[in-house]
């Protein structure tokens, strides 16, 4: 096998990889940020009832919640009426909490950037390699990617199948260096807005998201590659 071909190889699948990890990002951001997809949860798990505030106003709230974790507003210094008193929504633990938050947004979402650079720096490096079987090899390398993902896929969905409070627990322990994530459901607004099963919902979402995208991209990288075969 000649020096190009594994070159081109290799490159192909980088490039699925990272195609991958593109997708994954901007599905947990299309998600994560989706205002429809907060009302039905409070909604569902009575969230105005738990927190003692209007429907209105915890999505007002959580608009500028939304907003502080992009960057677009500068504090979290909200107040609403809670249980027929006018005070601050978060108490300084959890604004603390959420400045972890705002960064790790922030890695994210320049990860997810860098990305896109990187993907079209790869598949110009493999169409140099490969000539007129780019195609080939970028399905290959695309498919041979999925199967890495849908292992590690199968072994989350494992996880949070038999216990999600230990692959959520985890899951902080890895992204955050300090405790402020662990939050008090009987006196932190945040937790009461966001807890554990809206948690649950949200991953089970960005996981079908995410499924389906990926399946139909490996359906169209199946056909190109037994076509060019």
């Amino acid at each position: 096998m000649s020096g190009k071909r594994i070159g081109g190889g290799f490159l192909s699948l980088m490039g699925g990889l990272v195609l991958i990890m593109v997708m994954l990002l901007t599905v947990i951001e299309q998600n994560a940020f989706d205002l429809d997809f907060f009302q039905s949860e409070y909604r569902k798990l009575k969230s105005t009832e738990v927190i003692g505030i209007s429907e209105q106003a915890l999505l007002d709230t959580t608009q500028e919640l939304l907003a502080y974790i992009k960057g677009e507003r500068n504090d979290l210094k909200i107040e609403a009426v809670i249980r027929g008193e006018q005070r601050p929504v978060f108490n300084e633990r959890e604004i603390r909490h959420m400045v972890d938050v705002q960064r790790l947004y922030a890695v994210g979402h320049l990860l997810r950037n860098g990305g896109v650079v990187f993907l079209f720096l790869l598949l110009g490096a493999t169409r140099y390699l490969t000539g007129s079987r780019y195609y080939r090899y970028w399905a290959g390398g695309y498919l041979a990617g999925a199967m890495i993902f849908l292992i590690l896929l199968g072994g989350m969905v494992f996880a949070i199948s038999r216990d999600f409070l230990w692959f959520w627990n985890g899951f902080h322990y890895i992204v955050f260096t300090n405790d402020l994530w662990q939050l008090y459901p009987e006196t932190d607004i945040l937790i009461q807005m966001v807890p554990e099963q809206f948690f649950f919902d949200l991953v089970l979402r960005i996981l079908s998201f995410f499924t389906v995208v990926m399946a139909g991209l490996a359906l169209i990288s199946g056909v190109i590659f037994a076509k060019k075969k």
